[in-house]
C-alpha cells in the first residue's frame, strides 16, 4: 500500500513538473505583456480627486506636458523599490504623480512621508482609479505623451533604467 502510494505522489509531482515546464516553454516565446491594447493611444482617463495633503488635482489641468502616473501600494514590494526611482524623476522636473490604492488616504500619506516622497499622490481606497485605469497588478506605471494619449502602459515593477528610458521616450516637460 505505501509503494502504491509513493508510486502516484511521484506520478503527479512528474505531471506538475511537465505541466510547469510546458508553460515555461510556451510562455518563453510569448512578447512580454506590458501594453494595454485598449488603453495605449487612448486619452487617458481624466484623473481628478485632492492629494494626499489635500490640495486639488485634476490630470486635465496637466495637459501639454507628459505625465507618469504610477499605481502603489505601501505593502508593495516592487511598488517601495520603484518611489526613490519615481521622486529622482519627480526633482528632474518630470511630471510624476502616484495613486495610492486601497488604503485609507492617513497610511498612504504617512507612508509617503516617510519615503521622502514629493510629488503628488491621490488616495484611491475604493480601486474607481484602479479600475478607470485598467491597472491589473502594482505597481502599475502609465506613460501619457504632452496631447493626454497613453503611450505606454507598464504592468509590474521597473528597474530605475528602465523607468528612466521611458520617460525619456516620452519627452522632457
Amino acid at each position: 500500500m505505501a509503494r502504491h502510494f509513493r508510486r502516484v505522489v511521484r506520478l503527479c509531482a512528474a505531471a506538475l513538473l511537465t505541466a510547469i515546464a510546458l508553460l515555461l516553454i510556451y510562455t518563453a516565446g510569448l512578447p512580454e505583456p506590458t501594453i494595454l491594447p485598449r488603453l495605449r493611444q487612448a486619452s487617458a482617463p481624466i484623473l481628478t480627486g485632492r492629494t494626499l495633503d489635500g490640495a486639488p488635482f485634476s490630470l486635465s489641468a496637466q495637459r501639454n506636458v507628459p505625465i507618469i502616473v504610477n499605481f502603489w501600494a505601501s505593502w508593495c514590494a516592487p511598488c517601495r523599490e520603484e518611489l526613490p526611482a519615481l521622486q529622482t524623476l519627480h526633482q528632474a522636473g518630470f511630471h510624476v504623480i502616484g495613486v495610492n490604492v486601497g488604503e485609507p488616504e492617513q497610511v498612504a500619506a504617512a507612508f509617503a512621508a516617510a519615503q521622502g516622497v514629493t510629488f503628488p499622490n491621490i488616495a484611491d481606497a475604493d480601486y474607481y482609479w484602479l479600475r478607470m485605469f485598467r491597472v491589473r497588478v502594482l505597481p502599475s506605471t502609465i506613460f501619457i505623451n504632452a496631447d493626454g494619449t497613453v503611450r505606454e502602459v507598464v504592468n509590474g515593477g521597473m528597474r530605475a533604467h528602465e523607468l528612466f528610458a521611458k520617460a525619456q521616450a516620452l519627452g522632457k516637460p
